[in-house]
């Protein structure tokens, strides 16, 4: 018997509600063929074209919000308090559709943003990451702080407790890199790959006060940080310049130190990943993540190789071999799942679409993600369910 191969959607919740829940819901069951919905309860700032939006095909966003009514004693004591989107008219806006896409006989998926929120960056700055300099970057909360990290695990608790989804799609919740977030980049100099690097990492009091803690003299360093980028952001690049960041330069730059922070920003922000991920699996649900770790990895995102065995659907690009797919499968959680993001992109036609599914079904993926429901046009959407119906009938 062949392993079931299961299409995802994903979706956010005012392209739904804007649509109307039957309507929108109708589409992706009839027009997609989509049997799993992931829709988002939380949600980072973004413009939006949504082509089949009656109310507003272009919407702008929210700069970070939550779509459902929060039960507020869930956040006493913590100092970060979700922002509600403007768009929950009441108390059922978020329970209204999750109950629609099940009696639909859909699954239900939650797909959460964490630390990229530019409103609780801007509201609380001292939980945002603060580079060398002391800037406080809107759009990036750090994981050093005990606040930020009693917040995500409330809000992921809220999210699992009220409305049980079957999987859970981490986003942010990891290091962001230094310009992730920012918007309206007036840059007219490039930033060498090493100064990038130094600027992303964080120098908060609670990421200093961590590193301390550990024997560092932070302050020092960091003063030695600001030391080497001034010069080398203020010149034109030299051929020292442009070298890559690699673990070599990582473990011999600063005498060591820069090695020594950066294992101590790590540390926690794994420790909050797989803390957040067993909420998500003791209350029954599956923990999906587009980062697998690995030497060579944990400097770019700050997650160490201990989360990869929290990971129950991993996302990939589709593996070249059923090979390379079990290699996967063999660093994840046991009975571990690996699904294929497949687009479609601004696909004209279907063909593109129906071959690119047929791989990852063909190359043993549990199945395919589609992005994004509200984003893609109603021929589009057709396109989705040309290529679900492909491999069903494969």
């Amino acid at each position: 018997m062949s392993k079931t191969f299961t299409s995802v959607m994903y979706t956010y919740p005012w392209d739904i509600a804007d649509e109307g829940i039957d309507t929108a819901l109708s589409k992706i069951t009839d027009l997609t063929g989509c049997t799993e919905v992931l829709l988002t309860p939380s949600y980072h700032v973004s413009n939006y074209f949504s082509p089949h939006n009656p109310l507003r095909p272009i919407h702008l966003g929210d700069n970070g919000a939550v779509y459902f009514q929060p039960e507020v004693e869930r956040y006493a004591g913590i100092a970060i308090k979700p922002r509600v989107s403007p768009d929950v008219v009441d108390a059922a806006y978020f329970d209204r559709i999750v109950d629609a896409i099940r009696d639909r006989g859909l699954t239900f998926s939650a797909w959460i943003v964490y630390f990229f929120n530019h409103y609780v960056s801007s509201k609380y700055p001292e939980f945002a990451k603060q580079d060398a300099f002391g800037t406080p970057y809107v759009g990036q909360i750090s994981p050093s702080s005990a606040s930020a990290q009693e917040y995500a695990v409330a809000l992921t608790a809220e999210i699992m407790e009220r409305y049980q989804p079957h999987a859970v799609r981490i986003e942010a919740l990891q290091r962001q890199m230094w310009r992730h977030g920012l918007l309206k980049n007036k840059f007219v100099g490039d930033i060498s790959e090493r100064c990038q690097f130094l600027l992303g990492i964080c120098f908060n009091s609670a990421s200093m006060a961590n590193a301390e803690e550990g024997g560092l003299d932070v302050q020092t360093f960091r003063d030695d940080v600001v030391e080497w980028l001034r010069p080398r952001m203020a010149r034109l690049p030299r051929d020292e310049d442009l070298l890559p960041v690699d673990e070599d330069w990582l473990n011999e730059a600063f005498e060591g130190r820069l090695r020594q922070y950066v294992d101590s920003l790590n540390a926690v922000t794994t420790s909050l990943w797989v803390r957040v991920a067993q909420v998500i699996k003791n209350a029954g649900g599956k923990v999906q993540s587009d980062y697998l770790t690995g030497p060579g990895r944990t400097w770019i995102n700050g997650l160490k190789p201990s989360i990869n065995r929290e990971i129950d659907r991993l996302t990939v690009g589709t593996p070249s071999s059923a090979e390379e797919l079990q290699s996967y499968l063999e660093m994840i959680a046991t009975d571990g799942e690996v699904f294929v993001p497949v687009g479609p992109g601004n696909v004209l036609e279907a063909g593109p679409l129906i071959e690119r599914t047929k791989d990852a079904k063909n190359v043993g993926a549990n199945g395919a993600l589609f992005y994004n429901y509200g984003l893609l046009r109603e021929e589009q959407l057709g396109f989705v369910g040309q290529a679900v119906r492909a491999v069903s009938c494969d």
